[in-house]
């Protein structure tokens, strides 16, 4: 996997060279870090003893390559890749997306991937903690006797009651 992901950052370290891509620096730079990105990550994913770590940096490899096919995609569109090529590399691409989707899958990673690990269980219906009736004021701000008024506000002339 690491080496299909170094076969593709050589192809974009290919690509940014052309005359094409050196006027577009904003595509080829976030092209050629996306494929360094893939890589890399690959690579730290690899060195971690834990499989939750792992994961982390196999999505962030994933994440990258995703970015990378949409570069593929952005540069085929003003015409710097011939449509052969442009599909050779998403080929390639794919092929990577792949094997860490695989890798992923092998990875013990302890509860779902839900924000609150499935802790949350049904409590029926919430009382609503926000607003109360009277719609000028919610329930941590106290009626205070006078005008019936709450703290903060300033009391209100007689004609506007």
């Amino acid at each position: 996997m690491w080496q299909a992901a170094k076969v593709q950052s050589d192809r974009v370290g290919a690509l940014i060279i052309r005359p094409e891509f050196r006027r577009d620096s904003e595509l080829s730079g976030q092209m050629n870090d996306a494929s360094i990105s893939v890589m890399f990550n690959i690579s730290e994913g690899f060195l971690r003893r834990r499989d939750k770590e792992t994961m982390q940096f196999l999505r962030y490899s994933y994440a990258s390559n995703g970015e990378l096919k949409s570069g593929y995609y952005a540069a085929d569109g003003r015409k710097y890749l011939k449509p052969a090529e442009t599909a050779d590399l998403i080929e390639l691409n794919e092929s990577i997306a792949k094997m860490l989707r695989r890798w992923q899958s092998t990875l013990e990673v302890e509860g779902p991937r839900t924000k609150d690990r499935g802790q949350m269980k049904d409590r029926g219906r919430m009382k609503d903690r926000g607003r109360t009736k009277d719609r000028r004021r919610t329930k941590d701000q106290e009626r205070t006797k006078d005008q019936e008024r709450t703290k903060d506000q300033e009391p209100r002339p007689k004609d506007q009651e």
